[in-house]
């Protein structure tokens, strides 16, 4: 692939990104103030699988920066997945009594509560955010005011998620610590769908 290519198809998956961004937000959001339990599980089912595409579109977009940087933000984002899926699934009444009488059943079912009871996912979720924006900031393929803003939100929304995890007490889906990052994931997705980013001046291997 030749160096025109390479960054068509970076421009490509910036794309994706940005528009899985305004997906999952969407998706998210809608199922959090549903009042049918069933609908909403599915909603949050299929945002965690639209995460993978999301996940993939921030490592093609920011790959050139720092490769094996980009690639631990991606294993953050598809652990974050997984347990969005697993956590939704397990959420079916239907399927708990089938799930408990099997042992890898059991074992999602406890992964499920002590996910629940850390926030585990949220916490792996700042972090994959906290190393994209920051490639996004060293490449300059996006506003640097908007880099900055992810940074801010995302280390503001991992500080919350690192409190509760040390002091469960603490409350980790607090509204004023996710505010930020919704407004940095609408303008960044927006950004990315609609202007995608510029090739970085260098790639690091």
């Amino acid at each position: 692939m030749n160096l025109q290519d390479a960054h068509r198809t970076q421009r490509t998956w910036a794309r994706v990104a940005g528009l899985m961004y305004l997906v999952v937000l969407v998706v998210d959001l809608t199922g959090m103030n549903l009042h049918a339990p069933d609908l909403a599980r599915s909603l949050f089912l299929s945002g965690s699988l639209f995460t993978v595409l999301l996940a993939l579109g921030l490592y093609y977009a920011v790959r050139p920066v720092h490769a094996l940087l980009a690639l631990a933000a991606l294993a953050c984002r598809l652990v974050e997945a997984a347990l969005g899926v697993i956590a939704t699934v397990t959420g079916f009444p239907s399927l708990q009594p089938h799930l408990a009488d099997s042992g890898m059943g059991a074992a999602m079912l406890q992964l499920t509560h002590w996910g629940n009871e850390t926030n585990f996912a949220g916490f792996i979720f700042t972090v994959g955010s906290t190393i994209f924006f920051s490639l996004f900031l060293q490449a300059r393929s996006i506003p640097r005011l908007l880099a900055f803003w992810g940074i801010f939100a995302s280390v503001l929304a991992f500080s919350v998620c690192l409190a509760h995890l040390v002091v469960p007490s603490f409350p980790s889906m607090a509204m004023w610590a996710w505010i930020p990052m919704i407004l940095a994931e609408t303008f960044t997705g927006l950004w990315l769908l609609i202007r995608s980013v510029q090739p970085p001046a260098h790639a690091a291997n």
